[in-house]
This record gives C-alpha cells, sequence and structure tokens, in this order.
C-alpha cells in the first residue's frame, strides 16, 4: 500500500496547521513538529515512531502550497487584515460591530491582527457566546476550521465544533492555548539553540521526560539555557582534543 494512504484526516490536518503556521516551513522542520504533535496526541503508537516519512510530508506542503496559492480571490481575501471597508466574504451585523472594533483593538495593541474571516465568526456567535475570551476562542477555532475545509477541498462541515460548543464550551480556548503554548516554547527553543533541529529537541524533551504544559515560560527557559550550556561545555572539550 502507498505511503500516501496512511495519511488520515487527522494527520493531514497536523501537517495543515504547520503549513499555516508557518508558510515557509521545510520539510525537514514540518516533519519533525509533525512527529512531535503526533506523539503529544499518541498517534505514534498507531502508526510507529518515525511514520510519515519526510517525502512524505514533503509532498503535501507542495500540495497545500498549491492548492492555497489556487485559491479564490475570495477566499485569500478572507484572510485578509480586517478593516471596516472590508469587502471580501460577508457583511458584519450592525449590532456586532462594537465587539468586532473591541477585538480589532485588542489585536492591534497585540501587534497582531484580526482577520476578515475572524471578524466574520465573531459577528456569527456573539450572540450566543457572552464571555469576550471564550467568543475569541471559538471564533478562531471556526475560522481555523474553515479554513483548513478550503485549503483541504473538503466540505465544512460544523458538526463536531458544534457538539463541543454546546458540550464542552471550554474546549476552544483549551484548542488556542495550546498552540500558543507551542509557540512559546518554539521561540524559548529557537533563542537558545544554534539551530531549528536543536529547538525541535528541546520541544522534544518536554513532551518526553517532562510535563510541558505546567511549566511556566521562565521555567523553560532556564532549561534551555542549561541545555545550552551543557552543548558549549561539549563543544569547548571536542576543541581542545589533541
Amino acid at each position: 500500500m502507498a505511503k500516501g494512504a496512511y495519511l488520515t484526516p487527522r494527520i493531514r490536518e497536523l501537517i495543515t496547521r504547520i503549513y499555516l503556521d508557518d508558510r515557509q516551513i521545510r520539510p525537514t522542520e514540518a516533519h519533525k513538529l509533525l512527529l512531535l504533535k503526533m506523539k503529544a496526541e499518541g498517534l505514534h503508537e498507531i502508526f510507529g515512531p518515525s511514520f510519515p516519512s519526510i517525502s512524505t510530508v514533503s509532498k503535501e506542503l507542495k500540495s497545500l502550497r498549491e492548492r492555497d496559492e489556487a485559491r479564490s480571490p475570495k477566499s485569500q481575501g478572507l484572510d485578509k487584515p480586517w478593516t471596516i471597508g472590508s469587502l471580501s466574504g460577508d457583511p458584519i451585523p450592525p449590532d456586532a460591530m462594537p465587539i468586532v472594533l473591541s477585538f480589532y483593538r485588542k489585536t492591534l495593541a497585540g501587534q497582531g491582527e484580526l482577520t476578515v474571516r475572524e471578524a466574520q465568526w465573531i459577528g456569527r456567535l456573539y450572540k450566543i457566546i457572552d464571555d469576550a475570551e471564550l467568543l475569541w476562542a471559538w471564533a478562531w477555532e471556526y475560522a481555523l476550521s474553515e479554513w483548513v475545509s478550503e485549503i483541504t477541498h473538503n466540505l465544512f462541515d460544523t458538526t463536531d465544533l458544534d457538539l463541543e460548543l454546546v458540550r464542552n464550551p471550554q474546549y476552544a480556548i483549551e484548542s488556542l492555548r495550546s498552540l500558543q503554548r507551542w509557540g512559546a516554547v518554539w521561540d524559548i527553543a529557537e533563542k537558545y539553540s544554534a539551530n531549528l533541529d536543536e529547538a525541535v529537541d528541546l520541544m522534544g524533551l518536554h513532551l518526553t521526560k517532562l510535563d510541558w504544559e505546567t511549566l511556566s515560560n521562565e521555567e523553560i527557559e532556564e532549561i534551555a539555557k542549561s541545555l545550552k550550556a551543557n552543548k558549549e561545555v561539549k563543544h569547548a572539550k571536542k576543541s581542545h582534543k589533541p
């Protein structure tokens, strides 16, 4: 059976989310991140610790880039920064504008951006989700899932998200915090590593030996400093060998 046949919808979604986070990511880096994410979800126990191959991930990334670039102007416009005059997609209901503008201000203050797609989902959900943090998390989750369905050419079915929204409203917050946690660990790892391979190794340490979800950024940074110091000592010893 061809290796591509083993790429389940969940594995494809993980690769797609990695691509979305960094559209220029190299296959080797994406492959290592994918294996870490699969390990975090226990998928490596099903498919093996080295599946899928780098070549399979590379082909998937190439396909994602091609489909991303081939999207319609309307679809691409949904992922551009939102403004009051945005013409892409459905208009925001007038009574939803105050809450959309409040999130717009928050993203600007954090040096981020609110996309047209995210603004539209805020406008769709604000009457059924009162809590601001929950509203933002769910708007982000629905927007991301919609984007994934477009880029993978799959029918956008919100059934699972709808059930989570009703049964477990905290799901979206947990999902968003997990993504932010990955980003924080990655930034700290890169800061104290010579290359991305070592940064990925640091993330792998947290997934295999430590409960990295409960560590603070300061604790992770101390571990990164220690690893860097150990690496420098080893390098110095090798350099002084006769």
